[in-house]
């Protein structure tokens, strides 16, 4: 068979706009099938082969019939196509894919396309619309009027949008869904930053899909969304945030990213599941430049100003922000690492997750299921020659001991921990495992933080002392009333009476003589007493300035600081919860295997009674069986504050005891005993190599320092010769 004739030379231009239709298989299909209308291809112009087929003479029919056949697609049917399908593909996702969703089949989204062989088209469009998809085939102009059914053009005034930023760095702005425009999870997100709302609650409900937003701390009910929303909400929401939209069964976390009004705003997002009843998503706004404020925009007042510029200019040490969740621990930090970063300072955080991505800042993510832990983090950090050193947060002894040694050593470290003030964040670290003299040393200030409410500027009035109660009066004596403020409520504030958030601040700084009482273990009450001698104002007394100033409300301050309580009433307090815990512990004694060891009936056994205090089980088991082989009766307990309790009621002969314990220290029970009208002989037996530490618990009272594993035994047995006879 002769070659057929060669066509004409065309242009550069004409054959590069051939090559790049997407869909030339149509082409080459009709080409092989001998189609008169090929040959007048070139003398088309049109933007994909289809059209340009239809352009040389080619009917519609034997068209969709060739691509039908090879695609092994139905023709589709585009007589349904209208506005509620409009929700399920995003308007500029279907013009750029040239597609409409048009109707539902065996639980399936039809769409019907002209191109059906694009590379991934069906995989891509399931990906975004969270449903499985079948294609159908349709004449690029029959789509076109589909899509202007589907997507008719509003004479509304466009309204703000938000533009979705994915991982590939595409940008897709979602569009609005079928019905209300607040029915998208745009328009919901746009509600909310618009709002300051800090988190988007979208729990499944028998009503349907109940969006939340909180707003300045307090979660608002905003919108019910129809039932037939919420799977697809939640399913382009986990799309966007990089989660698996077929996992319905396991929590899922990630993150995205969005531009609204110009501005850069980081999302993350956390899915769990609910059963029957679909999953719920919460989504965190977290702003988009990491939230590098001054301390006096956050609300810091100026003397709390000026303690904090004077803690970050430190050299070296540690440095504690502390509060519940919520209290906007990570943004002073963050804050404060601004305030210090600079071209000659090499700043290395280590976080988990990463709220904020800082400029300049070499910020790695924690990641424990591959072993990337606080603690490993914080070793590898140290030897990459850091000036200062963010840790999201201490949570073991590991992490605090190493932080701690890096604080030492020439760097600044700063970190979070969660208490109700600055002082117990002090007592915390030691609990958790920290070395109270290292601590001590360490230690440069703490920083305790709440968020309360603003009065609405708009609708609060002034009030007189006399409209309060009277349990409130009575937290004004001796001061100034005359800025006094009530919360009424308007539409600015969405008629809670209060718009944006301040701080309320203790700023606790480490003055040596704090050091000192830290060092040798004092306790809570103590430890707040000096660091109010050294210039601490605490959170109340912070607090209650603002409501004087008209900041806030005393309501508000009451709600979220707990006030304090006269030094009398402390001390009793202390005293009564001391008797409470010393009468449950004589319970444990009492009953074997319920936390302690039942005393020896007396004149059961003539041998010295011993009090072993370790919160090692192994160490116990040995210990307890060296003494009891040299005629010692033995009682256990694993921390201080039980072995206090035992020596007051109990009257052992003599304390063997560990020096790190829970709740309170070996030292800390050196110093309790001490004030004892006939107290034991305490010997500390110890894993504790440190010199200079034994020769402080010998100070203290100790009558000797054994190492670990040494004859106890030996040495009680001379102790107390006497009684052994």
């Amino acid at each position: 068979m002769p070659d057929p004739p060669r066509a004409p030379r065309r242009s550069a231009a004409h054959s590069v706009a051939r090559a790049a239709w997407p869909d030339r298989w149509l082409l080459d299909a009709f080409r092989r099938l001998g189609h008169p209308a090929v040959h007048q291809i070139r003398t088309v112009t049109a933007d994909t082969a289809w059209e340009a087929l239809l352009a040389a003479g080619a009917d519609t029919a034997p068209i969709l019939e060739t691509a039908c056949a090879i695609s092994r697609c139905e023709p589709a049917d585009l007589s349904a196509a209208g506005p509620e399908f409009g929700g399920w593909l995003d308007p500029r996702l279907a013009e750029r894919f040239e597609v409409v969703a048009y109707g539902i089949k065996d639980g399936a989204l039809l769409v019907a396309t002209a191109n059906p062989l694009r590379p991934n088209l069906e995989q891509d469009l399931a990906f975004a619309c969270g449903s499985r998809v079948v294609l159908r085939v349709a004449p690029p102009g029959d789509i076109r009027e589909a899509l202007v059914k589907t997507y008719p053009p509003t004479t509304e005034p466009s309204r703000a949008r938000i533009t979705w930023t994915i991982a590939e760095g595409a940008r897709v702005s979602l569009g609005s869904m079928a019905g209300t425009a607040v029915e998208t999870l745009d328009d919901v997100l746009a509600d909310a930053l618009e709002e300051g709302s800090s988190d988007v609650h979208l729990e499944p409900r028998d009503q349907g899909l109940a969006v939340r937003f909180r707003i300045d701390g307090v979660l608002q009910d905003i919108v019910t969304l129809p039932e037939s929303s919420a799977r697809h909400l939640i399913s382009r929401l986990k799309v966007m945030a990089g989660l698996d939209i077929a996992d319905r069964l396991r929590p899922q976390d990630g993150r995205a990213s969005v531009v609204f009004a110009g501005s850069p705003v980081e999302l993350r997002v956390s899915t769990i599941p609910l059963g029957r009843s679909g999953e719920k998503a919460v989504i965190r706004i977290l702003g988009g430049m990491g939230s590098a404020h001054q301390f006096r925009d956050l609300g810091f007042r100026a003397a709390e100003c000026h303690q904090l510029d004077s803690l970050l200019r430190a050299t070296q040490g540690i440095i504690l922000v502390t509060g519940p969740t919520g209290s906007g621990k990570t943004t002073t930090l963050y804050s404060a690492i601004s305030a210090v970063a600079s071209e000659g300072n090499n700043v290395v955080t280590v976080e988990d997750p990463i709220e904020y991505k800082l400029e300049g800042i070499n910020q790695v993510q924690v990641h424990e299921r591959s072993g990337l832990t606080f603690a490993a983090a914080l070793r590898s950090i140290l030897r990459q020659d850091p000036d200062i050193v963010l840790v999201g947060e201490i949570r073991d002894a590991e992490t605090a001991s190493i932080a701690i040694k890096a604080s030492l050593t020439g760097h600044v470290v700063l970190s979070t921990l969660h208490t109700n003030d600055a002082v117990s964040a002090v007592t915390r670290m030691v609990d958790i495992g920290a070395d109270p003299v290292s601590l001590a040393s360490g230690i440069r200030g703490v920083v305790a933080q709440r968020l309360i409410r603003k009065v609405c500027a708009v609708c609060s009035q002034p009030t007189a002392l006399d409209a309060l109660p009277p349990e409130q009066q009575a937290l004004f004596s001796g001061r100034p009333v005359a800025g006094l403020r009530v919360a009424v409520g308007c539409d600015a504030c969405r008629n809670t009476g209060y718009r944006g958030r301040t701080v309320v601040a203790e700023v606790l700084t480490a003055t040596p003589a704090f050091q000192q009482a830290v060092a040798r273990g004092a306790g809570l009450l103590e430890l707040t007493e000096v660091a109010k001698a050294g210039g601490m104002t605490t959170l109340w007394e912070s607090g209650l300035e603002k409501v004087i100033a008209g900041v806030t409300t005393v309501h508000e301050l009451v709600d979220n600081v707990a006030s304090p309580t006269s030094p009398g009433e402390a001390v009793a307090q202390e005293a009564a919860e001391a008797q409470a815990d010393i009468d449950r512990l004589l319970v444990q004694l009492a009953t074997p295997g319920a936390g302690g060891t039942p005393p020896p009936a007396r004149g059961t056994d003539r041998g010295p009674r011993v009090l072993i205090v370790d919160d090692s089980p192994e160490d116990r088991r040995v210990l307890r069986g060296t003494l009891e082989r040299a005629g010692f009766r033995v009682i256990e307990t694993v921390d201080g504050e039980a072995a206090l309790a035992y020596v007051r009621r109990l009257r052992p002969d003599a304390v063997v005891s560990e020096i790190p314990l829970p709740k309170l220290d070996g030292i800390g029970l050196l110093e309790a005993l001490a004030r004892e009208a006939t107290p034991p002989p305490v010997v500390m037996y110890t894993a504790e190599a440190d010199e200079a530490l034994h020769a402080w618990v010998r100070d203290l009272g100790a009558v000797e320092v054994v190492q670990k594993p040494g004859d106890v035994a030996a040495f009680l047995r001379g102790v107390l010769s006497n009684r052994l006879q």
